[in-house]
């Protein structure tokens, strides 16, 4: 043993884990180091440190204690790490290979696993054996295929209408006796009715956020830390200040008109646990989820009135989705489109400008907004229109099509996954007869495996998607509306759907907006 070097003991709970500072867990992983030391006279001897992350993934390195580790290892002041299974120290099995087969044999440093019997000094000279790699593979699917347990789960409660987006957005508190319930906070709830309210009134977002700066209105982000008893770190370093984001965020947040609203990012990779944005046109909407703070009139008021300020341009004469059917309410002549500017068009009466109490509307109307309203016109009108027993017609037709498609992609996914088994059963074999390399076959084994737990992902998505069309093809009394939609595959305005159903968009002075169907 080298001088001035310790034998470390590395403990790791997960997050899934119920614990209180140290847990049981932690404690028999602790006997366990402990117990496996002092049968040993060599490590007894040696200085003993301890290390632990409670609450920490093994999907990532990015740990603070074992942050720790590795520096004193790089450091050369660590002669032994022991863990009670590689997945402690791990879950990754390429990243606990590296780890065993190149940086700890460098840096001079044995590593033991209790419970999986490996010692490295019993590998010095040689790589770890097959056994090794394979348990590394097992702990590295785990850890994804839980990922994909948790959100089928978190994706049925949500389907069943259970809030699961984590906390509960500002003006609204979970429920403690039912934390599938979202319940208002009335004082929260106040101040976002009257950025509604200013709005609505042609109040500017910067005319609002230097009101209630000067009223001293505790921001969003200050009273959610107040309401949650936090320490206010955050707080104390932004968020004291009303910002135009702010409320840009409070007009768009469609929780006020009681939806829930999630799936707006996802997990590629569980292994890597980075979220990545999803396109606004694939989040789920569940529609009277909970009590709503504001009227669905008054959020599209909102949208469809917030003033822009934009460097102001000539008028020109672009042909957009809209031209032709966006009319004054008061006054019946085209609303006037401005250029395009950062992807939106904004509708106003030439008749009102520079004139007052015209009765015109004399604000400015986002063409985004005003698609949103005339295409869930055009659905209402439809529903009216089309029976419930032709639509459950079609809605069975159209599942029972998919149904077929799923089953049939779930039999190439079975398929494919027995042919991965074959192929890495024969690699194996050809490696033991020398026929490859050891490195060629891991390569090989790591690109198979990995394909075979996408496929295995996908197969399990596939089950869900065909439980949910079985319930659909079954006895029914209605067809719900988000049903219908898809059915009829209305999911964007065209302007052929504008031709067929839409006479004319009239803008009111007061932010109303009606849509007159042929």
């Amino acid at each position: 043993m080298s001088e001035g070097k310790v034998v470390i003991g590395y403990y790791r709970l997960s997050m899934e884990d119920d614990s209180q500072r140290e847990s049981n867990s932690i404690i028999n992983q602790r006997k366990l180091v402990k117990d496996y030391i002092s049968h040993s006279p060599e490590l007894a001897a040696m200085p003993f440190q301890e290390f632990y992350d409670d609450g920490y993934s093994g999907a990532t390195m990015e740990r603070p204690a074992i942050r720790q580790v590795l520096e004193l290892a790089r450091n050369n002041q660590v002669q032994c790490i022991i863990v009670k299974d590689f997945s402690r120290f791990a879950r990754n099995y390429i990243e606990m290979g590296t780890y065993l087969e190149q940086i700890f044999p460098f840096l001079g440093v044995r590593f033991i696993s209790i419970s999986d019997h490996y010692d490295s000094r019993d590998y010095q000279g040689k790589g770890s054996d097959l056994e090794v790699q394979f348990k590394g593979l097992v702990a590295d699917f785990y850890v994804k295929d839980q990922s994909a347990k948790v959100k089928a789960a978190v994706n049925t409660k949500r389907g069943r209408g259970e809030y699961c987006c984590g906390s509960a957005p500002y003006g609204y508190r979970i429920n403690p006796e039912n934390r599938k319930e979202l319940l208002i906070v009335e004082d929260e709830a106040e101040v976002i009715r009257r950025v509604f309210e200013l709005i609505n009134q042609r109040y500017s977002k910067t005319e609002i956020c230097r009101l209630f700066n000067e009223e001293g209105i505790p921001t969003p982000l200050q009273s959610m830390c107040k309401r949650q008893k936090s320490d206010n770190k955050k707080a104390s370093t932004r968020g004291l200040q009303w910002t135009s984001d702010t409320i840009r965020k409070i007009l768009n947040d469609k929780n006020y008109i009681g939806c829930m609203v999630y799936g707006k990012t996802k997990i590629p990779d569980p292994g890597t646990g980075k979220e990545v944005p999803v396109p606004k046109s694939a989040w789920k909407v569940i529609e009277g989820h909970h009590k709503p703070i504001i009227s669905r009139e008054t959020f599209e008021k909102a949208q469809a009135l917030q003033i822009r300020h934009t460097k102001k341009s000539k008028f020109d004469k672009e042909t957009t989705l809209l031209s032709g059917y966006v009319k004054c309410g008061n006054c019946r002549r085209n609303l006037t489109g401005s250029k395009r500017l950062h992807g939106h068009v904004l509708y106003s009466c030439a008749y009102s400008q520079g004139k007052e109490d015209t009765g015109c509307f004399a604000g400015k109307a986002d063409d985004r907004m005003l698609e949103q309203i005339v295409l869930r016109e055009i659905k209402e009108h439809l529903r009216r229109e089309i029976s419930q027993e032709e639509m459950r017609e079609r809605v069975k037709r159209q599942s029972e099509e998919k149904i077929e498609g799923y089953q049939a992609e779930k039999m190439k996914c079975e398929k494919r996954r027995e042919e991965i088994k074959e192929e890495n059963w024969r690699n194996y074999e050809r490696y033991r007869e020398g026929e490859i390399e050891r490195e060629e076959f891991l390569k090989t084994r790591e690109r198979l495996e990995e394909e075979k737990g996408k496929l295995g992902m996908r197969d399990q998505e596939l089950e869900e998607l065909i439980c949910r069309e079985e319930e659909k093809v079954g006895v029914r009394k209605d067809v719900s509306a988000e049903e219908m939609e898809e059915c009829l595959g209305y999911r964007k305005l065209t302007r052929k759907m504008l031709e067929k159903y839409v006479d004319g968009i009239y803008v009111y002075d007061d932010g109303k907006v009606k849509v007159k169907t042929k």
